[in-house]
């Protein structure tokens, strides 16, 4: 299911991005979706749409430690991809 994929890409996202950046998730997700408990609802299973999708990969995208590796598996948005 399309779903569950877009689900476990944001949340091995927002894993590797705090293990590498020591930000806590909460604090990822305020800048990323500008909702601290974003993160927090889509592992309760909460539901989220495309547009928030694309949104909160591309600030991963724009907001990634220079020579850290993205996470395997998950898709690297390109900004002319995203409107």
């Amino acid at each position: 299911m399309m779903e569950t994929e877009l689900r476990s890409h944001l949340l091995d996202t927002v894993a590797a991005f705090a293990e590498l950046t020591g930000l806590e998730q909460s604090t990822i997700a305020q800048r990323a979706a500008g909702d601290w408990r974003f993160f927090e609802r889509i592992r309760d299973g909460g539901s989220f749409n495309i547009k928030t999708y694309d949104k909160v990969m591309l600030w991963f995208h724009q907001n990634w430690p220079e020579a850290k590796r993205w996470p395997k598996g998950v898709p690297r948005p390109k900004p002319a991809e995203v409107s």
